[in-house]
């Protein structure tokens, strides 16, 4: 099965290179960032051509307001506009953001991505999967970027004080490696249907707090232990940023 992918050098985007290249039965294909560009669709003609999936990871979530909306509402267009346009058969698999269903510049451009690759398939016979993720979290993520745990996990193994918000509500996370398996199983369901779309949320829900609170235990030597596979993903967490 031949997959390419946008934004492997991104926080999920190596973990997923590195569990696909794993299994013998996908050949990969990265964005040759040299001759291939997003903001020029003429330039993906091999990129897309030829593939079963192509994973979409590729987008911006911080800079000016123009910024962010450009690098992912146009890069997605220009990138179904490839798959069209040069008859690639590949699904596209986007990986979008729960920030979609919010009101900054990020979360706008993110929910019109969606709609874009909606109206593609709706229109043009493209085939794509959405994935709304909630907040994703593991080993390797920047802190001060987009991720609370990152952040705290790096402040912690530091032995920085943190800044914690005590609002009462509960976030849901995922850790990357979980959300790995949620996006191999996609590309294995080889779905039929042009537009497919998933809020891709879990349980494991928790405050900031409560999230503060158990990265500090690890700090004071605490180990998780008993099932809860949480706190375990957790401590691996914060240990790779030791």
């Amino acid at each position: 099965m031949k997959i390419a992918i946008t934004g492997e050098k991104g926080f999920i985007g190596k973990h997923l290179v590195l569990a696909l290249k794993n299994n013998k039965k996908f050949k990969l294909r990265l964005l040759n960032r040299e001759k291939e560009d997003l903001f020029r669709p003429e330039s993906l003609k091999s990129f897309v051509g030829g593939k079963d999936y192509i994973i979409h990871l590729a987008g911006v979530n911080r800079g000016t307001d123009a910024e962010i909306i450009s690098g992912n509402i146009v890069t997605t267009h220009n990138l179904a506009w490839a798959v069209k346009n040069y008859k690639s058969p590949a699904r596209i698999v986007y990986i979008s953001s729960i920030k979609a269903e919010g009101d900054s510049v990020y979360g706008l451009s993110k929910r019109l991505a969606e709609k874009k690759l909606e109206s593609f398939a709706r229109d043009h016979g493209l085939k794509a999967t959405i994935l709304r993720l909630t907040n994703v979290f593991g080993e390797g993520c920047r802190p001060f970027y987009n991720s609370v745990i990152a952040t705290f996990c790096h402040q912690i193994s530091r032995g920085e004080k943190l800044s914690v918000s005590d609002s009462s509500d509960k976030i849901s996370f995922i850790y990357v490696g979980d959300l790995v398996k949620i996006i191999t199983k996609e590309i294995l369901a080889e779905r039929k249907t042009p537009f497919y779309f998933k809020r891709t949320v879990t349980d494991e829900c928790f405050t900031v707090k409560e999230i503060a609170e158990m990265v500090e235990s690890f700090s004071a030597g605490k180990k998780p232990a008993g099932k809860n596979t949480f706190h375990k993903k957790l401590y691996n967490t914060y240990q790779s940023y030791l």
